[in-house]
C-alpha cells in the first residue's frame, strides 16, 4: 500500500490495446519490479480471454491458456506486489485456470454495468473463488449508473462475500459529486470501494483528488495514463506519486521511455479504435 491506498499499475493491461498485449519479457519485469519498489499492490497482466474468439494476441490476452508463458516472465521476480487480470464476462472467456498453477493472484471480473445480468455474475464470482483467487467486481461504463445501482450492485457483492467492488468511469461521464456518492454508497453496504478513471475530457485527475479525499480505497493508474480501447487514457502513475508524496525516481523515466519504446515495437499490432 501507498499510504492508506491499494494501487493498481493498469499499464500492460490498458496498453495492451495498442500494442495487442505483445511486450518484451524485459519491460514487463521492469514494470513489475518498479511496482514492487514503490509500494504499488497489483500489476494486471490483461485478460482471461478466448483465444479461439480472438486470435493472434499476445499471452497476456489469454491469462487462462498461456499459463508457463506468463509463468516464465516472472517467476524469478514475483513478490509480494500481486499480478492481476480481467474476466470480460459480456465476451467469450477461455476455460478458467486454476490460481495454483498461475502466477496470477486475483481476478477481476468486468462486467459492462448496463449489461450486468446478476444471475451469470453470480456464477461467474463462485467459479473464480473455487479456482481460488482473490477476486474484485469491476462495473465499467458506471458513470451512467444511478446512486440507488451502484448500492445495489454493493449489496450484492456483499451477499457473496466480495470484500471489493470498483467502479470505472469509461465514458468520463462522472462528477465530483457522483464519485462522493458511490462512494458513500460502497462503504455503508460494508465493502472496499475502488475507482478507474478515463480521461477522454480530461478529468481524471480532478475525480481522483475527490476520490483520494473521500475515502477511496483503491485507485488504478497507468504509467503516462496511456492505455484504452478508445486511446481515451488513464489516470496517471506520475500524479498518484507526486499526491501520495512517492518519488517515481529513475525507475520510473526507464519504465516510461521503455514503454514508449513498446509502442514503436508493437504499433503495427494495436486493436484500438
Amino acid at each position: 500500500m501507498i499510504g492508506k491506498y491499494k494501487v493498481f499499475d493498469c499499464t500492460l493491461r490498458e496498453v495492451g490495446y495498442q500494442t495487442g498485449w505483445n511486450f518484451t519479457k524485459e519491460f514487463c519485469r521492469k514494470v513489475y519490479e518498479f511496482a514492487q519498489g514503490k509500494g504499488i499492490d497489483y500489476v494486471e497482466l490483461g485478460f482471461f480471454h478466448s483465444e479461439e474468439a480472438d486470435p493472434e494476441k499476445g499471452s497476456f490476452r489469454y491469462c487462462s491458456t498461456k499459463v508457463d508463458e506468463i509463468n516464465e516472465i516472472f517467476k524469478s521476480s514475483k513478490n509480494i506486489t500481486k499480478l492481476s487480470a480481467m474476466r470480460d464476462i459480456q465476451r467469450p472467456l477461455a476455460k478458467l485456470c486454476k490460481r495454483s498453477d498461475s502466477v496470477v493472484d486475483t481476478l477481476r471480473i468486468l462486467t459492462r454495468s448496463h449489461e450486468t445480468k446478476l444471475d451469470l455474475l453470480d456464477r461467474q464470482i463462485d467459479e473464480a473463488l473455487e479456482f481460488g483467487y482473490e477476486v474484485y467486481v469491476n462495473f465499467t461504463s458506471a458513470g451512467f449508473n444511478t446512486i440507488e445501482q451502484n448500492k445495489q450492485f454493493a449489496e450484492f457483492a456483499k451477499s457473496k462475500g466480495v470484500g471489493v467492488i470498483v467502479f470505472a468511469d469509461t465514458e468520463s461521464v462522472m462528477t465530483e459529486q457522483y464519485v462522493i456518492d458511490t462512494i458513500k454508497v460502497v462503504h455503508e453496504a460494508g465493502l472496499l470501494v475502488g475507482t478507474h478513471l478515463h480521461d477522454k475530457n480530461g478529468t481524471a485527475a480532478q475525480l481522483a483528488e475527490i476520490a483520494l479525499s473521500h475515502g477511496t480505497d483503491i485507485i488504478d493508474v497507468t504509467h503516462l495514463g496511456l492505455g484504452g480501447k478508445w486511446r481515451d487514457g488513464n489516470l496517471t502513475m506520475e500524479y498518484l506519486l507526486r499526491r501520495l508524496n512517492v518519488n517515481g525516481g529513475y525507475e520510473e523515466t526507464i519504465v516510461k521511455n521503455d514503454l514508449i519504446e513498446q509502442l514503436i515495437m508493437f504499433s503495427s499490432q494495436s486493436v484500438a479504435e
